[in-house]
């Protein structure tokens, strides 16, 4: 099974908030707030999202956190690379999802799986959180 690591999870979570709040800056202690996630860990990984040119951050006065681009611009695909790039080389599988012998189920299950986060979008997900609940 893919391992949708519970840091992308949460980097998804933490940038779906940021998107709702429009184009201004929020600060990370905010968005902690918001969505319940610690914010030394939240910290780190909106650390790892700027590196990866998907936020940027401002210190001081009005300072905070605010997407570089819409969130119609942002796949979940770049999501996770950015948050999980140090453990998997970037676009590679997360390690514990290569399987060792060509050809597997697993490598066709891992490449379906990246593909869909390829081709799903932040607004996507906001889209989906403002959706009425299917019942």
């Amino acid at each position: 099974m893919p391992n949708s690591s519970l840091t992308t999870g949460y980097a998804i979570e933490a940038l779906a908030c940021l998107a709702r709040h429009g184009s201004h800056s929020m600060l990370v202690r905010e968005i902690a707030e918001a969505t319940e996630m610690p914010l030394p860990y939240l910290a780190k990984i909106f650390h790892r999202l700027s590196e990866a040119g998907i936020v940027e951050t401002k210190r001081g006065y009005k300072g905070g956190v605010k997407l570089t681009r819409p969130p119609a611009d942002i796949t979940l695909l770049e999501i996770d690379a950015a948050v999980e790039g140090a453990k998997t080389g970037g676009n590679e599988p997360h390690a514990a999802e290569v399987p060792s012998r060509p050809n597997t189920f697993w490598q066709a299950f891992h490449k379906s799986y990246r593909d869909k986060l390829a081709a799903m979008t932040l607004a996507e997900v906001l889209a989906y959180d403002t959706s009425p609940s299917q019942g």
